[in-house]
């Protein structure tokens, strides 16, 4: 009798990944994924950069008109009568920028500030609109409940004018005077860099940024340190 030998199994495979295969595809996954947001981030960080830019842009054009009919700065009159130089809109300082957005925004409002008072309508007294700024209830690029301009990040925008243009008769100006009656723009270091300080302008605007730091990490405001590297935004 004929015997037949035994049918022999056939292998099955299964297709699939090895520990070792998923472990290289779920670290290219994550390479991919951080690489995506790196470049999500810095997307959205240059996108906040721009509209602070555009801001300031906005701002100074604002403040180019209101000069243009007024002959002035929109700044009380102790202001001028002093010949003092004023930034507005630093944390750590003695005035907002309320009273600048409610003057270029036509308003008639009254502020004090650490026993003064100034009132938009001594600058403003037609209430003449120069700008119209966006409404942000987030506090992030426009103009919080409180009246106050504020960039992209949450800060709040810092104004520098100058106080040169003095009424007073007595007034001599002079090149540089620590920031009373001279004619280059001071502010205390607060938007002074290692490249670049405010010389002869009559008002500029910067933004400290995502960090809310001068320049490269400066340890106090006055310091001088550099622009570059740094997130700040400025319109000089």
């Amino acid at each position: 009798m004929l015997t037949l030998p035994p049918k022999s199994r056939k292998k099955r495979f299964h297709p699939g990944c090895t520990l070792v295969e998923l472990l290289v595809i779920a670290g290219i996954l994550l390479g991919l994924g951080a690489v995506g947001y790196v470049g999500a981030h810095r997307f959205m960080e240059n996108s906040r950069k721009s509209k602070a830019l555009a801001q300031l842009r906005d701002f100074q054009v604002g403040m180019s008109l209101f000069e243009a009919d007024y002959r002035k700065p929109p700044i009380p009159q102790t202001k001028r009568d002093s010949g003092w130089d004023t930034v507005y809109g630093d944390p750590g300082g003695n005035y907002t920028n309320q009273f600048l957005v409610s003057a270029l925004a036509g308003e008639d409002k009254d502020y004090p500030y650490k026993g003064e008072s100034f009132s938009t309508k001594d600058v403003n007294p037609l209430n003449q609109r120069y700008m119209t700024f966006p409404i942000a209830s987030d506090k992030k690029n426009g103009v919080g409940d409180d009246g106050k301009l504020y960039d992209p990040w949450g800060g709040e925008v810092m104004v520098a004018i100058n106080g040169f243009k003095s009424t007073g008769a007595e007034a001599v100006l002079t090149d540089f005077n620590h920031g009373q009656n001279d004619r280059r723009l001071h502010t205390w270091g607060l938007a002074e860099y290692t490249e670049t300080a405010p010389q002869n302008e009559s008002y500029v605007f910067w933004s400290y940024g995502r960090d809310g730091k001068k320049g490269d990490h400066a340890a106090n405001k006055s310091d001088i340190v550099p622009l570059k590297d740094s997130d700040d935004v400025i319109s000089w």
